[in-house]
């Protein structure tokens, strides 16, 4: 018997099945991850575990004297308590017993050859030690720093914090309560990257058995020995993490796939020696022995296995998928109310980035894209734009989209130049199907909403898109959808993200914004993470080329340069093809052939430099 046995759980809504047949134990010390698509239940799965949701059969048990934390904000016991008072109340016991223990001392002062009070008090001293009293305060402390909190927090009332502060102060509380099982329902929300990388050390250190519900895969991968999936309404156990999950996934498909083609192998055998000799009197017997044969694998057959039944389908396009410069930002101080958030930006950004910008909440990361973005004015510097840009920006606040229509209505007043079988099929592409279409806006779920956003947006051709946390909201299987699709997409994308594994698939360069200083690295996140000393600070900006190409013969091979020099060209060279196009030019025979000519010559240049850059990468 484990620490929690969940054994045939069974949940209906209005007389559908959510899901049936759900089983698993975790044993002391084991950190299991429910996963699964939206709506698959997850939460409605730690609901019942909790008693906040009643289950249409199965059972579940606690192991008898253990201990269950579940982060919501009724861990909180008052709102008119200061932080550190709230802190306090998770060690009543042992504050109780510290007192205790002063009020022995004294007694023992008094009475110094009572054996009775000695031994009290060793028993009572070696419980508080145990429960960690003489650590308490030590723990609050580096809990709270953790979480992001600072000593000028600790006397502010609760009600003075915001929503995400008083979770986290929640979250604060809970583990210091240090419970049998934790129970946690995405705790990564509202928590920025170098926290999750804390708290992951922390759980998985976590002496308690933990079980959790994330879309985050990095964080699974890191914490949990064991994975759940939900699927088809049923569920399946893997002992390993998300890596192992994955693996062990496409194993055992291909194991049930050929399990079933071998089936139906033989049931077609069975049917043809059937057909064949039960109308032939001496071999009737055969015929029937095969019918019992072939009604006992019937018995026992194996449905055909499929791996998820319905994805989502973007196909983004963009305008020009070329290697050539966008825009550059010389010197671009970004920020509020004339306040820089941190050190000048000079970043060259080509047509085929993929920038991810990180770090923690509250850095800047979403004002310096809504700056790229000219959605708010830079403080100082410049951003100049090489071409004309059409721009797509979808931010983490998407998921309010508030309207009274249908899906269908909206999107048709959206497009309306788009037939309704149009309509039906682009929406069907991101799973809105059937009745589906006709859902009022309002009351679609977080992750449908992002749906619908993309919906829109792979209509549009962007030469950039911008997008602010893309991913909230979304299941995994939704990510990798999408991580696929924007990894082919051939345009740019600037974004910013706190799923560490979608920026690791995704981004071929880093922005990295901490402690008010910006630096840029090239490669992915795991790159970034494994190589955080070697930055490559910032770009060269076009108001420099001229006396960079002076110096770059005599100075060591730069990659930046380099291809600030590339882009120059390839840009000389648009030019002069868009001269071509100029009735003074293709009027006049004698200006058309110079015209070639010097197009001629700075291909050849180009081309020599692209060989020479080439080789001084590799």
């Amino acid at each position: 018997m484990g620490l929690l046995d969940v054994s045939h759980l069974r949940k209906e809504f209005s007389g559908e099945v959510l899901f049936d047949d759900v089983t698993f134990t975790i044993n002391p010390g084991e950190k299991l991850a429910l996963i699964g698509c939206n709506g698959a239940g997850k939460t409605t799965i730690l609901k019942i575990i909790l008693g906040q949701e009643v289950k249409d059969g199965g059972s579940f048990n606690v192991a008898q004297g253990k201990t269950v934390g579940y982060l919501s904000q009724v861990m909180i016991s008052s709102f008119e308590n200061t932080m550190y008072q709230e802190m306090l109340t998770a060690f009543d016991e042992v504050i109780k017993m510290e007192k205790e223990l002063k009020d022995l001392t004294i007694e023992m002062s008094l009475n110094p050859n009572d054996q009775t009070l000695l031994k009290k008090y060793g028993v009572l001293e070696s419980t508080f030690s145990m429960r960690g009293g003489y650590d308490y305060s030590y723990l609050i402390d580096l809990m709270i720093f953790k979480f992001g909190f600072s000593k000028d927090d600790y006397n502010r009332k609760i009600s003075t914090f915001s929503g995400g502060e008083r979770n986290k102060i929640a979250f604060t509380k809970l583990l210091l309560n240090h419970p049998d099982l934790l129970i946690l329902d995405e705790p990564t929300n509202h928590l920025d990257v170098s926290t999750i990388q804390w708290l992951e050390d922390y759980l998985k250190n976590y002496e308690g058995s933990i079980l959790l519900v994330s879309h985050d895969r990095y964080f699974i991968d890191n914490v949990c020995n064991c994975i759940y999936e939900l699927t088809n309404k049923s569920g399946e156990f893997y002992r390993g993490n998300y890596s192992y999950y994955l693996d062990e996934k496409v194993t055992r498909y291909e194991q049930r796939l050929k399990a079933y083609n071998l089936q139906q192998s033989e049931i077609e055998h069975l049917q043809e020696l059937i057909k064949k000799f039960k109308p032939k009197p001496t071999k009737v017997a055969f015929a029937k022995d095969r019918e019992k044969k072939l009604a006992r694998v019937m018995d026992n057959k194996i449905d055909k296995p499929n791996i998820r039944t319905s994805s989502v389908h973007f196909n983004l396009r963009s305008n020009d998928d070329r290697r050539v410069r966008q825009f550059s930002t010389i010197d671009l101080t970004f920020g509020y109310d004339h306040i820089a958030l941190c050190n000048p930006l000079n970043l060259v950004v080509w047509g085929g980035d993929k920038i991810g910008i990180i770090g923690d909440n509250g850095t800047g990361k979403t004002t310096l894209l809504k700056t790229m973005g000219d959605m708010i004015p830079l403080i100082d510097g410049k951003i100049i734009k090489h071409r004309t840009l059409k721009i797509g920006y979808i931010d983490q606040n998407q998921i309010q989209i508030t309207s009274s229509e249908s899906i269908f209505d909206y999107f048709q007043n959206l497009y309306p130049g788009m037939s309704n079988f149009e309509v039906r099929h682009h929406l069907g592409s991101f799973l809105f199907t059937g009745e589906d279409v006709f859902k009022i806006i309002n009351t679609l779920s977080g992750g449908e909403k992002v749906r619908l956003s993309f919906a829109r947006l792979v209509l549009q051709k962007y030469d950039i898109l911008l997008l602010d946390e893309p991913t909230n909201h979304l299941d995994i299987e939704t990510r990798k959808v999408l991580e696929s699709t924007l990894s082919e997409y051939p345009g740019t994308i600037i974004f910013v993200s706190h799923d560490r594994y979608f920026i690791d698939e995704l981004a071929t360069r880093i922005v990295s914004i901490k402690d008010k200083h910006i630096e840029i690295f090239d490669g992915d996140y795991a790159h970034f993470i494994a190589g955080e000393k070697s930055p490559v600070m910032n770009d060269v900006v076009p108001e420099k080329v001229e006396k960079e190409e002076k110096k770059i013969k005599t100075t060591k091979f730069s990659k930046e340069k380099w291809e600030v020099r590339i882009a120059t060209l390839e840009d000389e060279i648009e030019q002069l093809k868009l001269l071509s196009e100029d009735e003074e030019y293709y009027m006049d025979q004698r200006k058309m052939d110079e015209l070639d000519d010097q197009i001629t010559d700075k291909k050849i240049e180009l081309d020599r430099l692209a060989k020479e850059y080439l080789e001084n990468v590799e």
